[in-house]
C-alpha cells in the first residue's frame, strides 16, 4: 500500500477501530474507537419512511433493494492526512460505488498483526421507489463521545468527509482558537489539514472544514426532494487526521465517538 507522511515526520500510530451498531429503528452507527491491534466493527445504513416507499442499495442498479445495509470486521485505524486521497485516485475513486469501504486498508504480518485502515469510505445510494414524489432528512448525529483514559478525545482529531451527489464538504469540530477571516472577524473553522501558518511546499493547507453544527449533530440535509425513480448518491468518509492530532506518541486509548446515520422519509 501506501507510505504515508505526517506531521513533523512523526512515527504512525495506530488509534482507531470503526465498529457501529443501529441505536434505534432508524439511526445507524458508525463509531470511532481507540483499540489496538484488533479486528473490530460494523458500520450500518438504515432507512424509515412513512407514506412513501424508499430503499437503500450499495449500487446503483439497485439489483439487491434493501433497508439496511451493514459492513462487519473493520480494522483498527491509523493516523491519515487528507492529501493523501490523492494517492488512493482522489474523489472518482474516493465517490465511486466500484471501491470498496477497505479501499483505505493497510495489510500487517502474516497473522493479520498490524492491519489497519488509513481512512474509511462507504457508498451508498437512496432511490424513491413509490409512485408519489418525496421528501426525506439526512443526519449525521454525534451519538457518544467518551474520552481517553489520560483525558483526550478523538472529537478535534475527526474529520467527516460527505460526498452528496457528487458534492463534497469536509466538516470537522469547532476549533478552540479562531483565525481572523478575510472579513477581519474571528472565524471558528477548523482547518481540514495543516494549518495555513504551518503549510509547506509538501504539505499545502487545504482550506477549512464547515463546522459541526452542534455538539451533537455533524450537518443535516434538511427536506431533500427525490422524485419518482430519482436516485440520490452519498459516500462518507472518515479518518484521523493526522496533522491535528496531539504531539504525543501515545494513542488515546479508550477515546470513542459514535456517529449516527439518521434518514426519515415522508410524503412529499
Amino acid at each position: 500500500m501506501y507510505e504515508l507522511e505526517y506531521v513533523r515526520k512523526r512515527k504512525r500510530r495506530i488509534i482507531a477501530a470503526i465498529v457501529g451498531g443501529v441505536s434505534t429503528v432508524v439511526v445507524s452507527s458508525l463509531a470511532i474507537v481507540a483499540f489496538l491491534g484488533r479486528f473490530v466493527g460494523t458500520f450500518t445504513v438504515s432507512l424509515e419512511t412513512r407514506n412513501v416507499e424508499l430503499t437503500l442499495s450499495e449500487k446503483s442498479d439497485f439489483v439487491n433493494r434493501t433497508s439496511f445495509l451493514r459492513v462487519n470486521d473493520l480494522a483498527p485505524f491509523h493516523e491519515f492526512t487528507y492529501s493523501s486521497f490523492e494517492r488512493y485516485g482522489g474523489d472518482e475513486v474516493i465517490d465511486s460505488e466500484q471501491t470498496s469501504y477497505d479501499l483505505g486498508f493497510t495489510p500487517g504480518s502474516e497473522d493479520g498483526s498490524g492491519a489497519s485502515m488509513n481512512f474509511f469510505k462507504y457508498t451508498f445510494f437512496i432511490k424513491n421507489v413509490s409512485v408519489h414524489p418525496a421528501k426525506y432528512n439526512l443526519s449525521v448525529n454525534i451519538l457518544e463521545s467518551i474520552n481517553s483514559d489520560d483525558g483526550r478525545s478523538l472529537e478535534s482529531t475527526m474529520r467527516v468527509m460527505i460526498y452528496d451527489n457528487g458534492n463534497k464538504t469536509v466538516y470537522a469540530k469547532r476549533a478552540s482558537t479562531p483565525h481572523i477571516g478575510e472579513d477581519g472577524k474571528a472565524d471558528y473553522r477548523a482547518p481540514v489539514s495543516i494549518s495555513e501558518y504551518d503549510a509547506t511546499e509538501e504539505f499545502k493547507f487545504q482550506g477549512y472544514a464547515e463546522m459541526f453544527d452542534s455538539s451533537q449533530v455533524v450537518t443535516t440535509f434538511s427536506d431533500q426532494p427525490i422524485d419518482v425513480d430519482e436516485v440520490r448518491r452519498y459516500t462518507i468518509v472518515t479518518w484521523l487526521e493526522g496533522f491535528q492530532s496531539s504531539n504525543t506518541e501515545l494513542a488515546p486509548k479508550g477515546a470513542t465517538i459514535k456517529l449516527g446515520v439518521e434518514i426519515n422519509a415522508y410524503e412529499n
